[in-house]
């Protein structure tokens, strides 16, 4: 044995896979109740109408204000995360969340005389924790699971996230729940507190693996700095503005989907519940599917083109024809599906380990300057235009500000797709071949 083999430090020994996927689990049922509290709301803004009186545009900044909270935990949170590392920052962030979604169900008991801002308030303090706890499980998974496994490990997290979408727009089914407005947001705030109890899991999981396996480093976020912050490909940015159009597109009109179902095609809001339902279970389904295809066949750009241009038609088919209202949602459900699952594993592919972090905090930051914008738009315009159910034409122009930036959407497919096949090669395929080298 020669000098070099013999100072040659002992190879670390790496956690069992079951292990990574135990961190994976635990990361992904605190994601559950993180997504059960925020899309628990939806389904009781037809009683806060008859209740309270909100309008369009109160429901629509209920989302603004959860993404102004947001956008400052974005760009402070990623300090705190640096400094916290990344299991104290899920308790944390947990912890927030918790207390936004308790108060989200107690905000107009406590502000009587101004409901919205008891609810407003709430929103707010769960934005704070809710998506920098997010960004903090993503960049978890993308340092946990490495190479292959990648696509399909995202999309499993997602997959349980949206276990809580779908469950909180099937919760109009216990019709001894919606009696009123505030039993269905109880039951949300009860998700919330098992939210913060398996942020706490996972953090024993990963102090456990810091000891056992030399891993300290291993989830903690990159810091955010501002100079660096521009410093990508532009294959990159390409992806940020998909992610932008994508989710301004989607999350928006789940926000405003019951409204919108009653009113235009004067369904139930159980029916319209159960119909908006099948965006996240379409997308539970098909995620693994398409992660686990695209880690062995790759072709990135050319699947996210295909997923963006099936979010533009469903618009205009539910305003204009008598189609099945199915139809519309599968083919946004099948959207949902394919977008993120080739989407957020992207970034690992564009952006080297050392500014994962401050990758998908920024692009998750200009998500929620586009979400918000577009909600508040929304709840103008259906304002302006006088849409209910003694007017659904005023839902039309809203419909078309969803086809619109779904079609932006796909232009930026489209764009991260023509560099893929153009001489140079500097784009999404051509990264990943680099990676995998």
């Amino acid at each position: 044995m020669n000098d070099a083999a013999a100072s040659k430090p002992p190879a670390r020994v790496e956690p069992a896979r079951g292990y990574r996927w135990l961190v994976l689990v635990a990361c992904s049922l605190a994601m559950f109740g993180n997504y059960y509290v925020f899309d628990a709301l939806y389904p009781v803004t037809p009683l806060l109408e008859k209740t309270f009186g909100f309008t369009g545009e109160q429901v629509g900044l209920l989302d603004t204000a959860y993404n102004v909270a947001a956008l400052l935990t974005l760009i402070a949170g990623g300090v705190l995360i640096d400094r916290l590392g990344t299991a104290r920052s899920a308790v944390l962030f947990g912890a927030i969340g918790a207390a936004g979604s308790v108060l989200i169900a107690l905000g107009p008991v406590l502000v009587p005389r101004a409901p919205a801002y008891g609810m407003l308030a709430g929103r707010f303090v769960l934005g704070v924790g809710s998506e920098s706890f997010i960004v903090a499980a993503t960049t978890v998974i993308g340092r946990w699971f490495k190479g292959k496994e990648i696509s399909f490990a995202l999309a499993i997290q997602l997959l349980i996230a949206r276990l809580g979408s779908y469950a909180a727009d099937w919760s109009p089914n216990m019709e001894s729940l919606f009696r009123s407005w505030q039993p269905p947001l109880l039951l949300a705030a009860g998700l919330g507190v098992a939210w913060l109890l398996f942020a706490i899991v996972y953090a024993s999981l990963e102090a456990h693996a810091a000891r056992r396996y030399g891993m300290a480093r291993a989830g903690a976020t990159d810091k955010l700095v501002w100079g660096d912050l521009v410093r990508f490909d532009r294959a990159y940015w390409w992806v940020v503005g998909l992610c932008v159009c994508f989710y301004a597109t989607i999350f928006p009109f789940r926000t405003f989907a019951n409204l919108f179902l009653t009113d235009y095609h004067g369904v139930s809001n159980d029916t319209a519940g159960s119909l908006k339902s099948v965006l996240p279970l379409l997308s539970m389904i098909g995620m693994p599917i398409f992660g686990y295809v695209v880690d062995r066949i790759g072709k990135r750009a050319l699947l996210m083109a295909i997923g963006s241009a099936l979010l533009v038609p469903p618009f205009l088919l539910m305003t204009y024809t008598s189609l099945p209202l199915q139809l519309s949602m599968a083919m946004l459900g099948l959207a949902f599906a394919l977008v993120p699952a080739v989407l957020w594993p992207a970034v690992t592919y564009l952006v080297p380990d050392a500014r994962l972090g401050s990758a998908y905090a920024l692009m998750t930051f200009c998500q929620q300057v586009g979400w918000a914008a577009m909600s508040w738009g929304m709840g103008r315009v259906k304002d302006a235009a006088g849409a209910s159910a003694a007017h659904p034409a005023g839902w039309v122009p809203v419909m078309w500000m969803l086809a619109l930036l779904a079609s932006a959407g796909f232009a930026f497919s489209f764009l991260l797709w023509r560099a893929e096949r153009g001489p140079a090669a500097h784009g999404l395929e051509a990264a990943s071949g680099r990676r995998a080298a």
